[in-house]
């Protein structure tokens, strides 16, 4: 997509219209990080992911767990839900998982 694509998108269902500089500065920022690549045609620059938020998720929660947990899943999860008790649903989800990890 290229930068004006994003604009609109951003305008059209985020309700957010950003001023040209604003959005450059964002995408080089993502560029930067390693999150999107810009590649050229002819004079306009065309951005697309190089991650997909699910390895981008995975990647952020990684690094909480190792700074924060020092690498304990137990202790991340117990800081994750801290007083929010876990529904029956979400009980059956993390225990098929569970089982599907050992």
């Amino acid at each position: 997509m290229s930068a004006a694509d994003l604009n609109a998108y951003f305008a059209q269902y985020h309700g957010k219209a950003w001023k040209a500089s604003t959005l450059a500065t964002f995408l080089s920022r993502l560029s930067q990080k390693g999150l999107v690549e810009s590649v050229r045609r002819g004079r306009v620059p065309y951005y697309h992911p190089i991650r997909t938020k699910a390895a981008y998720m995975q990647s952020i929660a990684q690094e909480m767990l190792e700074a924060m947990c020092n690498g304990s899943v137990t202790k991340f999860f117990i800081a994750l839900c801290g007083d929010t008790p876990l529904s029956d649903e979400d009980r059956k989800e993390l225990k098929a998982w569970l089982d599907n990890e050992a």
